[in-house]
């Protein structure tokens, strides 16, 4: 009878004992540390239910099964549900309990923390100069208290933090440099419900270091039409920040580059020198900057071209005029040179270029002579002048520099006249002077022989005269004396 009993009570006990595991409230508990979290965390959370071996356990989230778990130990008396958090909708109140059950845990609160993506922008220009200073702004649409953002950069070391109680933080680099060339991202972080929560990365913007040479200037230091063989000097310069560079000057359509260190006082110029132009010289030119910042290698744009040419001036060459055989005499109008004589025309011109030749022009035919020039000069030798050598002279002089053929203006004309020789003047007069020579002698003897025969013929009268009065007196009283002296008389004029 007792021992019935007992059965009966055990049977009994047993009975109560299974509905009451069936029917009691379950235990709910966090075992994560944080029931505030963001998406993609998971959270921990343990379900108690006594003797739950065979059973299947749900986790419910504002009512709703989200996760169910089998029992399958026979003591077991709990389960660990892991739930990962996805987005906002995961916040609400959870319970647990069985599945096929009445009675559920108290609720816990979990709460999905989601911070919206950032907006980060560049108020300065994408590409930045260097030694310009770069600003970014930082900024969200929901306005937070205590947010704290943080720029960073993605590849480079680069990264600062502003706290700000705005809903944006202006980011400023002073002084860029290349270290700061690279994509930049930011976050923001806020803390809510004693816990600090990270914003996603904003999108990326890309910063672009850049050094801006301006395009240098070029002048002409001398004319832009040079002499050949002369210096042409040309100066570059430039206005920059960036200086210990070097300036090339380049011949737009040749060969000739020079480069130099800059030179000037401010470092910003050089000055360029082509010591002796030559025609390969000869075009447009244009200079470059050149200079390196932060071990990079910076070159400016190409100035603005200027022109050289190369020219031969030649100098007017002179003229002048020689007789060897002295015919030469200075007249009102000029030269004289007797006809008959030999002259020489002499060109000459300053020494300018070795070789050339001259070309003596007359005026008088379309003659034109052409000698090499010797020593800068070159004589034209007439051996007898005559008169159709007379009229104007010039000269021309004519060179060829690096096969190009350059010829001087002309001279002012030099005015030659041919006189009449002296010689048959002198040679009548001479003639003349042997005759006159030869006439006075013999004039002189005549007139000597006359004067000689003159003294005789008075010496006979004289004589005569004188005897004839000696007979008058004689025969004065003799017979016949008058007759006779009259005869004498008579006599002598006769002789």
């Amino acid at each position: 009878m007792s021992m019935a009993v007992l059965a009966v009570v055990s049977v009994f006990c047993l009975c109560v004992t299974s509905v009451a595991g069936q029917y009691s409230t379950p235990s709910i508990r966090l075992i994560s540390l944080y029931s505030t979290v963001s998406p993609g965390e998971t959270v921990r959370i343990s379900c108690g239910i006594y003797n739950c071996q065979h059973r299947d356990v749900c986790l419910y989230r504002n009512g709703a099964s989200i996760m169910r778990q089998f029992c399958y130990y026979r003591l077991q008396s709990s389960v660990t549900f892991t739930h990962s958090i996805v987005d906002a909708s995961d916040t609400g109140r959870y319970t647990c309990g069985l599945c096929s059950g009445f009675y559920r845990s108290r609720s816990i609160s979990i709460t999905v923390v989601v911070l919206e993506k950032p907006s980060l922008s560049l108020e300065t220009n994408k590409e930045v100069s260097w030694g310009q200073s770069a600003e970014m702004r930082c900024s969200i649409s929901t306005q937070h208290l205590g947010v704290t953002f943080t720029l960073q950069q993605l590849s480079g070391s680069f990264t600062e933090t502003k706290r700000d109680t705005g809903a944006s933080a202006l980011f400023t680099i002073p002084q860029v440099d290349f270290i700061h060339e690279g994509d930049y991202y930011c976050q923001y972080q806020t803390r809510v419900s004693t816990r600090e929560f990270t914003s996603p990365q904003s999108a990326t913007v890309s910063l672009s270091v850049i050094v801006v040479l301006q395009k240098p200037s070029l002048f002409l230091e001398t004319s832009k039409e040079v002499s050949w063989g002369q210096s042409a000097q040309m100066s570059c310069s430039i206005s920059t920040q960036h200086l210990g560079g070097t300036f090339t000057l380049q011949q737009l359509s040749g060969s000739f580059t020079e480069t130099k260190r800059d030179t000037g006082d401010n470092g910003t110029s050089a000055l360029f020198t082509i010591p002796q132009v030559d025609f390969i010289h000869e075009g447009d030119y244009y200079c470059q900057y050149q200079t390196r910042v932060s071990s990079r290698e910076f070159t400016s744009p190409q100035s603005a071209t200027v022109s050289l040419s190369v020219i031969v001036v030649l100098v007017q060459p002179n003229i002048s005029l020689s007789a060897p055989d002295g015919g030469l005499f200075w007249g009102p109008q000029g030269p004289e040179v007797t006809r008959g004589h030999s002259l020489s025309l002499i060109c000459s011109t300053e020494p300018q270029h070795q070789g050339g030749s001259f070309h003596l022009i007359f005026d008088g035919s379309n003659r034109t002579r052409t000698q090499l020039a010797i020593n800068h000069s070159a004589s034209f030798y007439i051996p007898e002048a005559h008169y159709s050598d007379q009229g104007n002279y010039s000269c021309v002089y004519e060179v060829t520099v690096s096969n190009r053929t350059f010829v001087s203006t002309q001279t002012a004309p030099l005015t030659v006249t041919i006189r009449a020789s002296l010689a048959p003047i002198i040679a009548s007069g001479v003639i003349s002077g042997l005759f006159l020579l030869l006439l006075i002698p013999a004039v002189l003897y005549l007139v000597k022989k006359k004067c000689l025969s003159d003294t005789h013929i008075r010496t006979i009268r004289m004589n005569t005269v004188a005897h004839s009065s000696a007979n008058r007196y004689r025969f004065h009283n003799g017979p016949g004396g008058h007759e006779e002296v009259e005869n004498i008389y008579g006599d002598l004029e006769e002789d």
